[in-house]
C-alpha cells in the first residue's frame, strides 16, 4: 500500500503489470454513485483484467463475484488483489473467451464488462498483450458475442454496465439489446485521447464516424457507458432501487 492507502502492487513477481483504463474508471464511478447495484448482489466481471471492477463490487457489498479473463496472468493478479481487498468474500475465477469462461447455468444480478472494442486488427501497446483493446476491423469482434449472450445470463430484474466506443456502432448495440427484450440507455459519455500507436492502427471502418472527434490537433474517441436492465415484472432501476414495471 502506498501513502494514500492505494494498492499499487500485487506482490507477484514475473507477471506483466495490469492497470485500470479510463473506460474502467467510468464503470467504477457509476457503481460508486449507485452502490445498490452491487449490495447483496451476485456479480460477474467479464474480462476482469486488473480486477478493479470485481474489487469495486466487493467493496460496495456484493455477496459474491465471478471474475473471468482470457489472460492467465490477469487472473493470477486479480485473484491476489481480490484476496487482499475482501479476504472473506466468495470469489470464483474462470479462464476463457467470453461466455465460455462462465458456467452455463449461472445467472447474475449484475454483469460488468470493459471489453476490447477498439477498431483495429492488431495493436501492441507497452507490456500489454496484443489482444488487449483490439476489437477487430469494425470493433465488434468481442462486443457482439457479449451482447448475444448477455440477456440469458441476467437474472430477472438484473442489470449490466459496460463501456463502448461510439464509433463501433452505438445504435447497433442498443437495437440488438432491445430486440433481445432488454432496456438499455447511455448514462454517461467521455472523450478518450487516441495516442500515436492506436491512431496508426485505427481501422477505416466506422459505423458512427461522429464518435471520432478531432480537436486542437488531437483525435479522441467518444466512449459511452451503457446500462442494461432485463425485462420482468419487477426489476432494479439504474439507481439500484426497486421499481415495478
Amino acid at each position: 500500500m502506498d501513502d494514500l492507502g492505494v494498492m499499487t502492487s500485487t506482490g507477484i513477481a514475473g507477471l506483466r503489470p495490469f492497470w485500470p483504463s479510463d473506460y474502467s474508471g467510468l464503470i467504477v464511478r457509476h457503481l460508486m454513485r449507485h452502490p445498490g447495484l452491487c449490495r447483496g448482489r451476485h456479480v460477474l466481471d467479464l474480462g476482469t483484467g486488473s480486477g478493479v471492477l470485481a474489487g469495486t463490487a466487493l467493496q460496495l457489498g456484493a455477496t459474491d463475484v465471478v471474475a473471468t479473463d482470457l489472460d492467465p496472468d490477469a487472473l493470477h493478479l486479480a485473484e491476489d488483489r481480490l484476496a487482499r481487498i475482501a479476504p472473506e468474500a466468495r470469489v470464483q475465477l474462470g479462464q476463457g473467451a467470453m461466455w465460455d469462461a462462465v458456467e452455463s447455468d449461472l445467472r447474475f444480478d449484475l454483469v460488468l464488462a470493459n471489453l476490447p472494442n477498439f477498431p483495429a486488427e492488431q495493436l501492441q501497446s507497452g507490456s500489454r498483450a496484443a489482444f488487449w483493446s483490439v476489437g477487430g476491423e469494425d470493433g465488434r469482434k468481442v462486443l457482439d458475442p457479449f451482447l448475444a449472450g448477455l440477456p440469458k445470463r441476467l437474472r430477472q430484474g438484473g442489470s449490466a454496465v459496460f463501456t463502448q466506443n461510439r464509433c463501433v456502432g452505438l445504435r447497433m448495440t442498443l437495437d440488438r439489446l432491445a430486440e433481445a427484450g432488454c432496456g438499455a440507455r447511455v448514462v454517461e459519455t467521455a472523450l478518450v485521447p487516441v495516442g500515436p500507436d492506436k491512431l496508426a492502427a485505427l481501422s477505416r471502418i466506422s459505423h458512427e464516424p461522429e464518435g471520432l472527434i478531432e480537436m486542437a490537433g488531437f483525435v479522441f474517441l467518444e466512449v459511452v457507458l451503457v446500462v442494461v436492465e432485463s425485462e420482468g415484472p419487477e426489476r432494479r432501476s439504474i439507481s439500484g432501487r426497486e421499481k415495478t414495471a
